[in-house]
């Protein structure tokens, strides 16, 4: 979306959420999974509506539903699997220097167990995140906007001045060819 000067931008105050989401990189790809679970409808549709609207500016609400999901969930996840949390995550980043998963198995049943007793939120199968979910919105869809293109060239060349005069004396770049048809 290119910016010109008539564009409203949103005020700071518009942009501002109660809370934050900060955590570090081994912290938020141990709880990432069940987080994604967990506010999958909110993720849904604030994706559904800015990929609809064409306009990021139209889902800042639905970017605050999704904050406030995430944050929600991180609370409920320290009060009952602070430790199991912090082992995994620890664990990720001490185990490999690029942050790999597959060196901690054992901590990562030990959470999954503890989520799944505590928050009822089962891990996601391996690739469920990138199979086709079918997201039914509350919101209508937005009318369709047919551009006439032709109309907006036709606005565009009239307002453009007439062509420059050529100098006489102006040499063509290419003058080295030779044409049949030049002056």
């Amino acid at each position: 979306m290119a910016l010109t000067n008539d564009i409203k931008m949103p005020s700071d105050e518009e942009l501002k959420v109660p809370q934050e989401i900060t955590l570090s990189t081994p912290w938020f790809k141990a709880v990432a999974p069940y987080m994604a679970r967990k506010c999958e409808d909110e993720i849904k549709e604030f994706m559904l509506r800015r990929r609809e609207e064409e306009d990021p500016r139209k889902t800042l609400k639905e970017g605050r539903e999704v904050t406030a999901c995430g944050v929600k969930f991180l609370q409920s996840l320290k009060k009952s699997c602070n430790k199991e949390v912090d082992t995994y995550a620890s664990c990720i980043d001490c185990g490999s220097s690029k942050l790999y998963i597959s060196k901690c198995r054992p901590e990562q049943r030990y959470l999954d167990q503890c989520v799944e007793d505590n928050l009822k939120i089962e891990r996601p199968p391996l690739g469920y995140f990138s199979k086709i979910h079918v997201h039914e919105s509350s919101h209508p869809p937005p009318a369709p906007i047919f551009r006439d293109y032709k109309k907006e060239a036709d606005e565009i060349l009239h307002s453009l001045p007439d062509d420059r005069k050529m100098r006489k004396d102006y040499r063509r770049f290419n003058d080295w060819r030779i044409s049949a048809f030049e002056n």
